[in-house]
């Protein structure tokens, strides 16, 4: 729980640092904001709003349409606005409105999503996504759980923990690579069909659920680990990490994260 609580810090600390507003939600909830959020909606402290419902935060009726797309998501996997950026009207805290672009993703843990904001179209904000993916990927590297970047079955980018884990001395061993060589068979084939499924149908069958895999290092033996998956806002980016954890303790570990 410590080791949970000190990445989470990191995280939030590589987050704040970021230009864009960055909303991360349980629910409806806002659990935290970074002071770009503070500014762009003209609050001075967080507490006016961590706790608040998201839509204070939107004029009406963007507030009840965003609301109604993530019951949606929740009840049917419906990915409405789920990893889409499209743009918003937001609401200051003086009641004036502000034009922005809003990407929201799921997290790791059930119910938790991050919500990014841009002063940017939909063509640039999807572009910044991705900028932001690797500005994230960065602050992940100080972690010691190895991270894996994807862009639908592929490789984009790991961690050192990454390499230390699997064996490997070199992220180009691993970059541009399909991400099941570091699974053993039949691992590799039942991740490749839920990934699949998922951006077919929106079933979440190991999206954002920990579980159990048997890894595979680069001189073939094996490495027991758990596996988390969550979507990116770029549509088709993924985040991976690992944990040298049960499930039951990995479970844990991501709803506290």
């Amino acid at each position: 729980r410590a080791k949970a609580e000190t990445e989470l810090r990191d995280v939030s600390t590589a987050l704040e640092t970021l230009a864009e507003p960055v909303i991360m939600m349980r629910g409806h909830t806002i659990t935290s904001v970074n002071h770009a959020t503070l500014e762009t909606f003209g609050y001075e402290s967080k507490s006016e709003l961590e706790g608040q419902g998201v839509t204070v935060l939107m004029q009406t009726p963007e507030a009840s349409k965003h609301s109604s797309f993530v019951d949606r998501f929740e009840r049917t996997g419906e990915r409405r606005i789920i990893g889409k950026p499209r743009v918003v009207t937001g609401k200051r805290k003086d009641g004036s409105s502000v034009s922005l672009t809003l990407s929201v993703s799921p997290c790791a843990a059930p119910g938790e999503y991050i919500g990014i904001l841009y002063r940017r179209t939909e063509a640039e904000a999807r572009a910044k996504a991705e900028t932001e993916l690797r500005d994230v990927s960065t602050a992940l590297e100080t972690l010691a759980e190895p991270v894996i970047m994807m862009r639908g079955h592929t490789i984009t980018s790991v961690n050192h923990a990454t390499l230390e884990t699997f064996g490997y001395e070199s992220k180009s061993e691993l970059e541009g690579q399909g991400v099941t060589v570091l699974m053993q068979t039949p691992e590799a084939s039942k991740h490749s069909s839920f990934v699949d499924r998922f951006e077919r149908t929106g079933e979440r069958r190991i999206i954002g659920k920990p579980r159990v895999v048997t890894g595979k290092r680069k001189d073939g033996s094996s490495v027991s680990l758990t596996l988390s998956v969550s979507p990116c806002a770029a549509p088709g980016e993924y985040i991976g990490i690992l944990y040298r954890r049960t499930e039951a303790e990995a479970r844990a570990k991501a709803e506290t994260e």
